[in-house]
């Protein structure tokens, strides 16, 4: 953000977008992921692209790892112990 910031440079936007996108929407780990950026330059070159299909796959991947965790859980022998906890890590925007 330092170099991009107030360098009036043509990819400052793209670059900001990229890093919102990456902390923000898209990638689980605070990480700027490589397939953010064909995204932050379309927008901010104002081409229209569609967002929902790639929120909506980050969603499903959280529900498949919710389902997992949970299929785990049930068949652990102690069951009924309180000490059991269900530990999901959520990655969605959401």
């Amino acid at each position: 953000m330092k170099k991009f910031m107030d360098s009036e440079s043509e990819i400052e936007h793209e670059a900001f977008l990229a890093l919102w996108f990456s902390r923000f929407v898209l990638s689980p780990y605070n990480l700027i992921v490589k397939f953010v950026f064909p995204i932050a330059v379309h927008l901010a070159r104002r081409t229209r692209i569609a967002l929902a299909p790639a929120i909506l796959a980050s969603i499903y991947k959280d529900l498949s790892s919710l389902k997992e965790n949970i299929v785990a859980l049930t068949k652990l022998d102690n069951w009924g112990d309180e000490d059991n906890e269900l530990a999901v890590t959520r990655r969605s925007p959401f």
